[in-house]
């Protein structure tokens, strides 16, 4: 889908009809996203911070981005960072493809033959996601919606 507009008029109705705060979540996601539509890379704690949410709150945001990376949004695409033993440098970087593959294989390989085993990946890979969404460059004005 990817059109914000379509996207917050199904989280508008997916919010009114049912009883899951991730929808809330997402739409959320989706204003700021909408009003900052430079924002490219996003990780759970810039998100937080930019929404003003609480720590304890971070299982509904992560539901919540996951959820806007599934169709029939489409508005976000999760990638993986790899960082070092010391989690200082990234390594590596996984798709999401790559990354359900480690996990089916209990083990991740590097591009240089290295064997990571399921725990020690997890340890080290953590999560961003990357804006898709489309958002109107050049809204019309009222003045010419009124001519058209």
């Amino acid at each position: 889908m990817s059109n914000v507009t379509q996207i917050k008029t199904l989280l508008a109705e997916l919010v009114s009809t049912t009883q899951s705060p991730i929808y809330a979540v997402c739409d959320a996601i989706t204003s700021y996203l909408e009003q900052n539509p430079r924002q490219k890379n996003l990780t759970i704690g810039g998100l937080r911070a930019a929404l003003n949410r609480a720590p304890s709150g971070d299982s509904e945001l992560i539901q919540a981005a996951y959820a806007l990376t599934a169709n029939p949004f489409d508005a976000l695409e999760v990638r993986y960072k790899l960082y070092d033993d010391s989690i200082t440098d990234v390594i590596d970087e996984l798709d999401q493809h790559t990354y359900m593959v480690a996990l089916n294989e209990q083990q991740y390989i590097d591009n240089d033959g290295n064997i990571l085993k399921l725990e020690e990946l997890n340890s080290r890979v953590f999560p961003y996601f990357v804006n898709r969404l489309q958002v109107p460059t050049n809204p019309l004005s009222l003045e010419e919606v009124g001519h058209r």
